[in-house]
């Protein structure tokens, strides 16, 4: 009896880890793009109906993964990719511009209801639908005027509504909450695991908001002046408020808490720590001044912190472009020292330095996915050197310290023209879904799933596996000859020199695995 009572709680824990993992299941995001994560690495979605240059949130079931909903904060769809039916919480129905202008969190002791928070740009006093559309940065839009800032509001989903599909409670829709606001916003677990603590920044301002939900609502917000000031700046005759995005990312235990500030010349980078059971943010601390910090997360064993910079190594003219933090560190000065570029000069990426910028530029956001790895997207490029709206950056084993957190760019292959920004943002979520989930392990790699698409193919093919990106492909004609030999830095293969006709693909991968496949040149 006691050996099966141990048995039992051991399969009650276990069962327990796996449900705080499903609810990012899917991703949708930017001009109709999707990925989900049942199968541990990312695959292709292409029944997306969403438009966003980059704030978005996508919410799936806890238990079995099902996409319930998702959206770009002005524009709700359910899993049948239908517009919620009470939708659209403002007038305008387009794309949002805002890294983190949207957030889903579920209401307490009501399993089938969840909040949506929703930052919107306020011009002269009014909300501005026409800048709410826009998908660039907002650096002119608020260069000159005091009166332009954020605003917050919320809605409330039931699924139970619209039989079964969900839809916006009468009277809960685009309710007001604060005003003059940064472009943050996050949320953290109550430390009696069932309330939440929603957080956001004041603009021009040094003050957090922290704000109580429970099973009774939304509480007033704890108003907390800490840390360094978000605020405009002045160079000559102009004025400029840059300083108003950057994310804003809790630790995956709740414990910490990391703003990225965005300017061109280097800020302090804050760091703070959190009290979960009082939603105090406490023991500020300095970890360097960053140019051009925006993108911003933790590790998922909470050991590392990762940042954008634009920071340049060792006097170099090279950019940091990712810097990265041993936590593990007992004292800050520790700490400080251990942040060190995860790209220059690593000897095992296959990210190069570009003829005109590093790759991408600064990526904008940085995002745990259900696999335990990093993904970061950023400005795209039409340098073939640097990649383009096509390719991510991948930390695939982010708990390890430098070079070792595997750090590659990946080609997913989204049909965007890499000329042309498509996207700048994943999904917001609460990070406490990503608490110390297992990264998967190099030695883990099956190629068995390897596929081509498309097949028959005109001037590329992507090659999709489970894998890391293939480091080597050789093309076999039908006699036999190796017509094309090609080293990859993407999982991208050109094909446009070929003749038409029937090729044999012989992809080597970095540990010298060997797959044979067909491909049909039109």
């Amino acid at each position: 009896m006691r050996y099966t009572i141990i048995t039992l709680f051991c399969l009650l824990l276990c069962s327990i880890e796996g449900l705080a993992q499903k609810e990012a299941s899917h991703w949708y995001f930017g001009p109709r793009l999707g990925l989900h994560f049942l199968q541990g690495d990312p695959q292709l979605l292409r029944n997306s109906a969403m438009t966003s240059g980059r704030g978005c949130v996508s919410i799936s079931d806890k238990v079995t993964g099902q996409l319930l909903f998702y959206g770009n904060g002005r524009t709700l769809f359910n899993r049948f990719h239908q517009p919620m039916p009470s939708s659209g919480l403002f007038a305008d129905t387009c794309g949002n511009a805002i890294i983190q202008s949207v957030l889903a969190v579920p209401v307490p002791d009501e399993p089938t209801q969840y909040y949506i928070f929703s930052l919107f740009i306020v011009n002269q006093g009014r909300l501005d639908s026409a800048a709410n559309c826009e998908s660039g940065d907002f650096i002119d839009f608020f260069v000159q005027d005091t009166a332009n800032y954020f605003q917050l509001r919320y809605s409330v989903i039931d699924m139970h509504l619209d039989g079964g599909r969900g839809d916006l409670m009468p009277g809960e829709v685009n309710l007001f909450l604060q005003n003059n606001l940064a472009t943050k916003l996050t949320a953290i677990p109550h430390a009696n695991q069932k309330d939440y603590w929603l957080i956001t920044h004041g603009w021009n301002s040094q003050s957090f908001y922290v704000y109580p939900i429970s099973e009774t609502g939304i509480g007033l917000p704890i108003k907390q002046a800490i840390g360094s000031i978000h605020q405009w700046y002045t160079q000559g005759n102009a004025r400029y408020s840059e300083e108003i995005n950057g994310e804003l990312k809790p630790s995956p235990d709740g414990t910490k808490l990391a703003s990225a500030v965005y300017n061109l010349k280097p800020r302090p980078f804050d760091v703070f720590d959190f009290d979960a059971a009082t939603g105090s943010i406490s023991n500020y601390q300095n970890y360097g001044n960053i140019a051009q910090q925006t993108g911003v997360t933790f590790s998922p064993d909470n050991s590392k912190l990762y940042v954008t910079s634009a920071n340049k190594v060792d006097q170099s003219n090279f950019w940091e472009i990712i810097r990265q933090y041993d936590l593990s560190l007992p004292t800050l000065e520790q700490r400080t020292a251990s942040g060190k570029s995860i790209i220059r000069f690593n000897p095992v990426t296959n990210i190069r330095e570009g003829r005109y910028y590093p790759v991408n530029s600064v990526f904008s956001t940085l995002h745990i996915a259900p696999n335990g790895k990093i993904y970061g997207v950023g400005n795209g490029s039409s340098d073939s050197d640097i990649g383009g709206n096509n390719d991510v950056l991948v930390i695939s084993q982010p708990n390890r310290l430098g070079f070792e957190c595997d750090v590659t760019m990946q080609r997913l292959g989204f049909g965007l023209p890499d000329d042309r920004f498509g996207f700048r943002s994943f999904p917001n979520y609460i990070q406490s879904y990503f608490n110390h989930i297992p990264s998967r392990q190099t030695g883990e790699c099956d190629f068995s799933g390897l596929v081509l698409y498309p097949n028959p193919a005109h001037e590329e093919v992507l090659i999709y596996s489970p894998c890391l990106v293939p480091a080597r492909v050789e093309i076999i004609d039908l006699l036999g000859r190796i017509v094309d030999q090609q080293q990859l830095y993407t999982t991208a293969l050109n094909v446009r020199q070929l003749a038409s006709g029937m090729y044999t693909l012989r992809i080597y991968s970095e540990n010298n695995i060997v797959i044979v496949k067909r491909l049909l040149k039109m």
